[in-house]
């Protein structure tokens, strides 16, 4: 090959990339320099001296649009959580024990893990309305009437509510939560929700009965 055919390549070579790759293009981005860069959804709030923020998660639909509702929560007043000091995770519903209140029940009582106690849901307490208070068969509504069908079926909970969902606590045996060295439960956590057409979440739980702790462990949905 002569030196003057390996420079005419060399030439040619070059005018021929650009001829079959075209000018190159700038990419271009349209952004909104607005917003806030790194910014997170979140509220705060004081209520009695207590400083509150709620930071709920984003987490993918499931089919019909089900999905747990789960937030990071802060609480002043708390000591060491799940997430760390003042921290926990919310989005596990529960039904557990509560004492007796003057208002309700026009005498004061403490949690003694018989028949004598209360129970509430979510903190809101349960007033009785078919049946025998912890008895098998006893249906219950909130003290502040949410239209919800509680009902006690032995050993666990299921609530209806409006809009078609079946809400069941306690109804496996990790979602019962004994009290701190007793076989007693003291607390019914939510293991499945179920919509009106079958769809469901289910939440695992893990338990250390010695000190009286337990945590979610997973949420399983479609």
């Amino acid at each position: 090959m002569t030196d003057l055919f390996k420079q005419s390549i060399n030439l040619t070579l070059p005018i021929l990339l650009v001829l079959l790759l075209g000018t190159p293009t700038q990419a271009t981005a349209n952004i909104d320099t607005t917003a806030l860069v790194g910014s997170t959804a979140g509220s705060f709030s004081v209520n009695q001296g207590t400083a509150n923020y709620t930071i709920p998660l984003t987490v993918p639909l499931g089919i019909a649009g089900m999905k747990p509702e789960l937030s990071i929560n802060y609480n002043s007043s708390i000591g060491n959580g799940q997430l760390g000091v003042g921290f926990s995770l919310s989005g596990s519903f529960a039904i557990h024990r509560c004492a007796k209140t003057i208002a309700t029940d026009g005498v004061k009582g403490g949690i003694n893990y018989d028949n004598n106690d209360r129970y509430c849901l979510n903190g809101q307490r349960l007033i009785t309305i078919s049946g025998t208070d912890g008895q098998s068969g006893s249906e219950y509504r909130t003290e502040m009437n949410s239209f919800r069908k509680i009902k006690y079926n032995g050993n666990y909970w299921t609530v209806k509510t409006k809009s078609g969902q079946t809400f069941e606590y306690g109804n496996t045996q990790d979602s019962k939560i004994e009290a701190q060295g007793k076989s007693v439960v003291r607390l019914w956590s939510v293991n499945k929700i179920i919509d009106a057409t079958g769809n469901a979440i289910s939440y695992v739980y893990n338990e250390n009965n010695a000190n009286g702790e337990y945590t979610l462990s997973s949420i399983n949905y479609a």
